[in-house]
C-alpha cells in the first residue's frame, strides 16, 4: 500500500486508516488511489489526522461524490469536532456521514 493509508478488510467493509497527520491534495490523492478496490461500505479513519487543507478537502469531496454516485457507502470515523464542522460546511458529511467505531464493530 502506501505510507499514507493502510487497509483493513472484513466482509463488505473496508477501513482505510489514514496514517498522515495532514491531508493535502497529494495525500488525498493517495487516499483515493487506495480506494480502487472498494467494498460496498468504505470507512475513512481520520484518527491520526490533525489538519486537512482546502486542497485536501476539494480532492476528498470530488472522490466521495464520485464513489457515492457509483453506489458505494462511505463513512468518516474519528473526525475531530473541528473537521466535523468543516465537513458539514462543505456538505461532505451529506455524502460521507460519520460512524462510530462501536457501530462499525457490528460489521466485523
Amino acid at each position: 500500500m502506501s505510507d499514507v493509508v493502510t487497509r483493513e478488510e472484513f466482509g463488505e467493509v473496508v477501513v482505510l486508516h489514514i496514517k498522515t497527520n495532514s491531508v493535502d491534495a497529494i495525500s488525498a490523492a493517495a487516499i483515493e488511489a487506495a480506494c480502487v478496490d472498494m467494498r460496498p461500505i468504505t470507512v475513512l479513519n481520520f484518527k491520526d489526522v490533525s489538519f486537512i487543507n482546502s486542497a485536501g478537502i476539494s480532492v476528498l469531496l470530488k472522490f466521495v461524490v464520485k464513489a457515492r454516485k457509483a453506489g458505494y457507502k462511505l463513512f468518516a470515523m474519528n473526525l475531530s469536532p473541528h473537521h466535523q464542522k468543516i465537513f458539514k460546511m462543505v456538505e461532505m458529511s451529506r455524502f460521507m456521514p460519520t460512524i462510530e467505531e462501536h457501530d462499525l464493530a457490528a460489521h466485523r
